[in-house]
C-alpha cells in the first residue's frame, strides 16, 4: 500500500512546516523514517516531521523522492505547494523548494495533477 504525504504550514513559527505521512505499512521504511527524525502521532495514526525549509527539503529528497511507495495525498497537493512557497525564507529557498516538489511529483507520477498549481511559480 502506498503511504501518503502532505506538507502543511506549522503555525508556531514563521518559516516552519510540518510533513504528515499516513498508511505507512512497510516495516523497513518505517524504521528508516524513524531514524530520519520523524515522530509517531498516535492520535492521528501518522508519522510527522516538522522543521524549517532546509530540513523539510532534506526529507523531500530522502523520503518522498528516495523511498518507494510514497506519494502525495491528492487532496493536499495544492496545500503542499503553497506551504513550501509561503514558508521559504528567501526567493532562492522558494525556488529550491518548488524544484524539489516538481521532482517529487514526477517520481510519484503526480506531476500532471500538480502542474496547474505550479504554473506561474
Amino acid at each position: 500500500m502506498t503511504a501518503f504525504v502532505r506538507i502543511r504550514p506549522e503555525l508556531i513559527t514563521a518559516h516552519r512546516m510540518r510533513m504528515e505521512m499516513v498508511n505507512l505499512e512497510d516495516e523497513d521504511i518505517e524504521n528508516t523514517i524513524r531514524m530520519k527524525g520523524w515522530a509517531w502521532v498516535r492520535a492521528r495514526w501518522a508519522w510527522v516531521y516538522a522543521g524549517e525549509p532546509d530540513f523539510i527539503y532534506r526529507q523531500i529528497r530522502e523520503v518522498i523522492i528516495g523511498l518507494p511507495d510514497i506519494a502525495f495525498n491528492e487532496a493536499g497537493i495544492e496545500e503542499s505547494i503553497r506551504s513550501v512557497e509561503e514558508k521559504a525564507r528567501n526567493p532562492e529557498e522558494r525556488e529550491e523548494g518548488l524544484a524539489l516538489l516538481r521532482q517529487a511529483f514526477e517520481k510519484t507520477g503526480q506531476l500532471e495533477e500538480a502542474q496547474r498549481f505550479l504554473e506561474g511559480r
